[in-house]
Order: C-alpha cells, then structure tokens, then sequence
C-alpha cells in the first residue's frame, strides 16, 4: 500500500464531522496501519522518477491529475502493483495497471 494512499485515508478520517463515526474511522485506520505495517511503500527514488514520469506524460498529452493520485500510481509502477480503486478511468491515463475491486473479480 503506498504511504500517500494512508496520507488520504487520515485527510479523510480528520475531516469527518461526526465525532463518533470520525473515532470509527481512526480505529478502522488504526488497524489498517497495525495490519500493512510491514507493507507500506514510502516515496523513494524510483517512486519518484515513475512519479515525474506520469506528471510529464500527463502534461505533455494536455491532462492533468491530482499530485497525490499520481504518487499512488507511481509506487504502483515503480514496484509492479496494481492500483485498486473505483476511479478507473482517472488513474488509467497513468499507465499503471488499474483494477476496480467493486465491479471486478480478482
């Protein structure tokens, strides 16, 4: 899992406005953390070289994607990872491989 993928499941979590259902959330977060904790990628070298990668293929095709979308991907091509997510078609454009576990079996 890559470390910005934990980064905006915490934005998320914080910017609860149900403090019950916010505490909910941190402790799903926490047991998120404790579970992959030996399995989140941070932003390294290759990550970031995949990371320029993506954001000048983007630029250069006239599209654009949120920096932290284009991390997520980067550490997914940088190590051979499928991205799962429901926004296929945003993150597709990335070149990385793109799963939707919602809608697909894996």
């Amino acid at each position: 899992m890559s470390v910005i993928t934990m980064a905006e499941i915490e934005a998320g979590v914080a910017t609860t406005p149900d403090p019950v259902r916010q505490a909910r959330y941190a402790q799903a977060l926490a047991a998120v953390r404790h579970e992959y904790r030996d399995r989140i990628a941070p932003i390294g070298e290759p990550e970031a070289a995949a990371y320029l990668t993506v954001h000048k293929t983007l630029k250069a095709a006239g599209t654009s994607i949120d920096p932290p979308d284009a991390l997520i991907a980067a550490t997914a091509l940088a190590n051979g990872w499928t991205v799962a997510t429901r926004n296929v078609k945003h993150m597709a454009r990335t070149g990385a491989l793109v799963v939707n576990p919602w809608e697909q079996q894996l």
